[in-house]
């Protein structure tokens, strides 16, 4: 699967968790409410004296009775109808071009899609049980009338690289393994996934070895293989040099392959990638054609104001007061959640980050969460703490599982450093990586300790939370990382 390319993407905002990090201000907005209605009810009662002052006044000196805020409202009301008139068209035309570009990334998505299924289907690698695999290995010792010649300036030169280079490149050529795929009525893809050819210069071996559903298949391929070296063989001898093949040894046995069940893993994993990526298409698709929909209803449903009636009175101010209140307080809640770009919930690490979440735990914010503030964690979803020593458990079993080779794990990250040292500890005491050493370090990208730590590790795991953790920050570590060679398994997310 592709790398991720997250910094060459627009970020997606997450409605969802945009809702919730305005209603974490309801306190706020409730006080902001309660002063605003004060004040404007207060304005409202100023200006209605002065409203009626002036119209005494006015009447008094027989003069125009003066034009009152409604009225200048009414004109104001006219440029926003001609306004949202425009603003309508703007949109639509904005939505419709992003549905185009979202229809043509479905198309490839889609494409992508079956070109994964098919290999699935036709692979036989791909359904091979990784731990019964049915091996035939045969290895050959190659040598030539090479010989060194005592007290010669002058030296033949040794061929027999050459020799074992010859028959790694012929046997594993388009010609050979085509040749042995029409027997099997297979595409030569699938075919060259079952032969594996390798030399060795020093002791000058060259091992042939194949894989199959069953001893038969795994041996009938290694027969044609075998075959196929007698054909080239005169060809080799023409063109490189004579010398002589001995097979050493062919046997056939059943083993267990760790490497191919990492790669039928992330065979899956690349379908499922895919296939969510369809799903995010269409879902978005769906979004672009209900926000076309729902301007068109606006639009309808616009109409020209009417002409103002003579009204006011406290009630109007005070009202206006207690929604803008509120509007203000969550405007600015919008405008922080936009801007500081922080993580938010598990399921966006791995499209906006290109990080798979390995298990949530609680942070100090959510276990002190109190009342309307547990509420929302809980509709939000955010653990509580209670199941923390569980879920650090199946973070724990998880690392294990998904690397068991690996024997030293650096946990990283840019939460505080008692926390980390904390879940690395707690990575330690669950018992399931017994016999693993795991380093703990800051963020690769403020301490410079951490440089030399991922040098000696096999595997890293990030650690976020939300309350301080940004996108850009777990991205740019995770570039990092890679760009010194290792493997990020996956993110430890507080929330």
């Amino acid at each position: 699967m592709d790398n991720y390319k997250a910094e060459n993407q627009e970020q997606e905002i997450d409605l969802v968790s945009l809702f919730f990090a305005v209603a974490h201000r309801y306190k706020q907005m409730a006080a902001a409410a309660v002063i605003c209605a004060v004040l404007f009810g207060g304005f409202g009662v100023v200006k209605g004296m002065l409203n009626q002052r002036a119209i005494d006044e006015a009447i008094a000196n027989g003069e125009e009775v003066p034009r009152t805020s409604a009225e200048q409202q009414y004109e104001e009301d006219m440029v926003e109808y001609r306004e949202a008139q425009t603003k309508h068209d703007t949109d639509v035309t904005s939505y419709k071009q992003q549905l185009n570009q979202n229809e043509a990334d479905q198309v490839r998505a889609q494409f992508d899609i079956d070109n994964a299924q098919e290999y699935i289907d036709k692979s036989v690698r791909q359904k091979l049980d990784p731990y019964n695999v049915y091996t035939s290995e045969t290895r050959f010792y190659i040598t030539t009338d090479y010989k060194i010649m005592p007290g010669m300036d002058y030296q033949n030169p040794d061929y027999t690289s050459a020799v074992l280079s010859a028959y790694n490149s012929l046997l594993t050529s388009h010609e050979s393994i085509i040749t042995i795929a029409d027997q099997f009525s297979m595409e030569e893809r699938y075919m060259r996934e079952l032969i594996s050819v390798s030399v060795d210069n020093d002791t000058r071996l060259l091992t042939i070895a194949t894989y199959g559903e069953d001893a038969d298949e795994a041996g009938r391929i290694m027969d044609l293989m075998l075959k196929r070296m007698e054909a080239v063989r005169e060809n080799i001898e023409t063109t490189v040099g004579d010398h002589n093949t001995k097979q050493v040894s062919r046997s056939d046995s059943t083993t267990v392959l760790t490497w191919l069940r990492d790669s039928q893993q992330d065979t899956r994993d690349n379908m499922t990638g895919l296939q969510n990526n369809l799903t995010d298409l269409q879902n978005k698709h769906e979004l672009l054609e209900k926000s076309i929909e729902t301007a068109d209803q606006d639009l309808a449903a616009q109409e020209k104001p009417a002409e103002p009636k003579q009204s006011g009175g406290v009630k109007k101010f005070v009202l206006t007061g207690f929604l803008l209140g509120i509007v203000v307080v969550a405007g600015v809640a919008v405008v922080r959640f936009l801007m500081e770009d922080k993580v938010c919930v598990s399921e966006d690490l791995q499209s906006s980050c290109g990080v798979g979440v390995l298990g949530t735990l609680a942070n100090a914010a959510s276990k002190s969460a109190k009342g309307m503030d547990a509420s929302l964690n809980k509709m939000e979803k955010r653990p509580d703490g209670s199941a923390d020593a569980e879920m650090t458990r199946l973070i724990a079993a998880t690392i294990r599982n998904r690397v068991p080779e690996a024997e030293n794990i650096l946990l990283t990250g840019d939460i505080a450093g008692d926390q980390l040292t904390a879940l690395g500890e707690a990575l330690k005491a669950s018992g399931e990586l017994d016999g693993k050493n795991i380093l703990v370090s800051g963020s690769i990208l403020q301490s410079s300790a951490t440089v030399s730590e991922a040098a000696k590790v096999d595997v890293v795991v990030l650690a976020a939370d939300c309350a301080v953790s940004t996108h850009a920050s777990l991205r740019a570590q995770k570039a990092k990382l890679e760009s010194f060679g290792k493997k990020v398994l996956g993110c430890v997310l507080y929330a």
